[in-house]
């Protein structure tokens, strides 16, 4: 099948004209769009929930272009643009409807926005939904305000007087608001609050999702429920069970999702490809290879003052990098002005969209790659040991990090979702944050024996407070604070990094706490690294190999900069030569830089892409192994797709590809 675009469509049912429709049918056929997606009640024309009646005056204005839209080929979807609702835009709830709003973790009541846990809500969302049903959309879209926090203005939700019942009762005493709340995010280890709070939000969203899909199913049966996603991160402190959730949409109906594409604006590309590591990539290894998955491509505040032509190509083609099976064009405004045909969105995709279809005939799978993976954990937000116990992003999952350094320093890596009963072996792992105390003691010794594990500061300070010690034969460990004096700067010395001998990393701006460790006598313990002061002292041990199969960066992140210092080409070349020292590894050579590897797990297909604006004469591959020297290259072209069979030069384990990568550029290869 071809890949999908879907046209997310917005219109003013009081100013909507023919002219409109028709430049809408014009755009449909000449940009190659296969469905169309209705915004209903969305952004500036949104004027809070609506009753039947006012959901009776979209769906007739709709059904008349789904007609026509049928008669060219294309289906037609709804996305209604609230369930919970976005944000408190000075609009209250319809006394007609007349359900709870939320109250926020300060204690702050929402206007508009809905208790998720509402009686009267849930009554009244089954209802809308299935009246949407009622034209039988291909599929029908749950937007991204179905969650518990990022409601503006207020914060994390539900604490209302229903809610707080329901935690009384589980927590089995009488607890004010404000006790809960504070036991909830206490720091230290996880309280009873915490657990009751996360298991709550976890249950009663699944509970949404399938009475909606029931709602739904019985009206059009073959109508698709897709569920539109956003940080993982945060979804964690909601405790969301991705496939709970997702399951609960409906049997015999696909896992329906739209992953966040974190670039609303054009950014730097480099930037975007550490979000989508981040984001994009976690999200679609939580919903798994069979999901289907159409990422949002967003222009927000529209036009091509905010995003670029090319930019919006690129995205569109990595998405491929997820699997997609299509894409949400979200790319015209939603305040009712329709199509703008001066932008050439029509010409652009059509251009690119053979050599997606290409693409997608040798679709790639999360859970079917080689190299590093990196593991995340849905339930970390219930494990995690808070550090001044005052907001709720403490309870945020850090494992993201991994993902973003290890892509744009061109290794071969993936994201593998883990649960406490995963037995791993033999592989290359990457843990970072508090991931390890969703684990046992035993079951934490088995991973660091049994992989090649590399960890972070804040992971081994997990094994340390399980007096695991002994494992990385740590003898003694001390925290020190950036920006306090005591180190500067990291120095790998007796190694070359692009001639620069003895390359130095910051450890001064934009970085994590240092965590100085000291090693028992004689053991197996190599060193690359140190960190010294700004007036030379090597202070201790910074980066090494225990073992020769567990590597440590022994920092934490910065809480707004997270791991951006180690962003260096010289950090880059200091890794990809301890990998090696290692055993035999995917990865693109340090000269490539922000140009990602994603390999087939039996090495049949690769797919490298450029997220810089350099360009590179040729690519330089160093592989673990190589499956054929021969190779069929698949890339765009102008309007199509050029194919090339290639010959790969190997040589003391680098591959060679004597071809150009062009700025912002995917290329795929096949090999024969």
């Amino acid at each position: 099948m071809a890949f999908t675009y879907t046209l997310r469509y917005s219109f003013d049912p009081q100013t909507n004209d023919e002219e409109k429709e028709a430049k809408l049918y014009d755009f449909v056929k000449k940009a190659k769009i296969n469905d169309v997606a209705f915004f209903i009640n969305g952004e500036e024309l949104n004027h809070s929930h609506l009753t039947k009646e006012q959901t009776h005056i979209w769906l007739d204005a709709i059904k008349p272009m789904q007609k026509k839209l049928a008669e060219l080929g294309v289906t037609t979807s709804l996305n209604p643009w609230t369930t919970i609702m976005h944000s408190d835009r000075g609009y209250h709830v319809n006394s007609e409807i007349g359900f709870r709003t939320f109250v926020d973790i300060n204690g702050d009541q929402a206007q508009d926005m809905a208790c998720p846990a509402d009686p009267t809500w849930r009554k009244y969302i089954c209802e809308r939904y299935g009246q949407y049903a009622s034209i039988h959309p291909h599929r029908l879209w749950m937007e991204d305000d179905f969650r518990h926090y990022n409601h503006t203005p207020l914060k994390l939700m539900c604490f209302c007087d229903y809610h707080m019942k329901i935690y009384q009762e589980k927590l089995g005493k009488k607890e004010s608001r404000a006790d809960f709340v504070k036991n909830m995010l206490k720091s230290g280890k996880p309280t009873a609050e915490r657990r009751i709070y996360l298991d709550q939000a976890r249950k009663e969203m699944i509970e949404n999702e399938k009475m909606i899909a029931e709602a739904v199913h019985k009206v059009s049966p073959k109508t698709d429920i897709g569920q539109m996603t956003s940080f993982p991160d945060w979804h964690a402190i909601e405790g969301r069970d991705w496939e709970q959730l997702f399951d609960a949409q409906g049997l015999n109906h696909p896992r329906v999702a739209r992953p966040h594409l974190a670039a609303y604006n054009e950014v730097a590309p480099n930037i975007y490809g550490r979000n989508f590591e981040e984001y994009s990539r976690i999200t679609a290894a939580y919903l798994g290879d069979d999901a289907e998955l159409y990422p949002e491509l967003e222009n927000s505040m529209w036009s091509p003052q905010v995003k670029s032509n090319r930019f919006i190509a690129f995205q569109i083609i990595t998405s491929a990098l997820l699997g997609s099976r299509g894409i949400m064009l979200n790319i015209f405004d939603m305040m009712g002005n329709g199509i703008n045909d001066h932008w050439h969105y029509d010409q652009m995709l059509a251009e690119i969209k053979p050599f997606l279809n290409q693409l997608k005939e040798n679709r790639l799978k999360m859970h079917h790659l080689k190299g590093i993976k990196v593991l995340v954990d849905q339930d970390s937000a219930y494990s995690i040991h808070t550090t001044n116990g005052r907001i709720p992003e403490e309870m945020l999952p850090h494992e993201k990090n991994w993902a973003s350094l290890l892509a744009s320093f061109g290794f071969a890596t993936t994201i593998l979702p883990v649960s406490s009963d995963m037995h791993l072996k033999n592989q290359t792992i990457a843990i970072a944050g508090q991931l390890l105390r969703n684990f046992t003691n035993e079951q934490i010794t088995e991973l660091l024996k049994n992989n090649t594990v590399l960890l972070d500061g804040e992971s081994i300070q997990v094994i340390l407070d399980r007096q695991l010690s002994s494992l990385l034969h740590i003898n003694k460990a001390t925290w020190h604070p950036c920006k306090t004096g005591y180190q500067s700067f990291e120095q790998a010395d007796g190694i070359t990094v692009q001639g620069v001998n003895n390359p130095r990393v910051t450890m001064n701006q934009h970085t994590g706490d240092y965590l100085k460790l000291d090693y028992d006598h004689d053991s197996d313990v190599k060193v690359w690294s140190y960190a010294y002061s700004s007036l030379d002292e090597k202070l201790g041990n910074f980066m090494a190999v225990i073992d020769k199969h567990i590597v440590v960066m022994p920092m934490n992140q910065d809480p707004k900069h997270g791991w951006e210092s180690q962003f260096s080409t010289y950090k880059q070349g200091i890794f990809q030569q301890i990998m090696e020292s290692i055993a035999p590894i995917d990865y693109l050579d340090v000269d490539m830089a922000n140009v990602k590897l994603n390999v087939q797990a039996d090495g049949k297909v690769a797919w490298i892409s450029n997220f810089s604006l350099d360009s590179y004469d040729q690519i330089k591959w160093h592989v673990s192994h190589l499956t054929s020297q021969k190779a069929r290259l698949i890339r765009y072209q102008k309007n199509g797709v050029g194919v090339e069979d290639i010959d790969i030069k190997l040589e003391d384990g680098i591959a060679t590809i004597d071809e150009e990568l062009k700025p912002l550029e995917t290329i795929q290869l096949i090999f024969k």
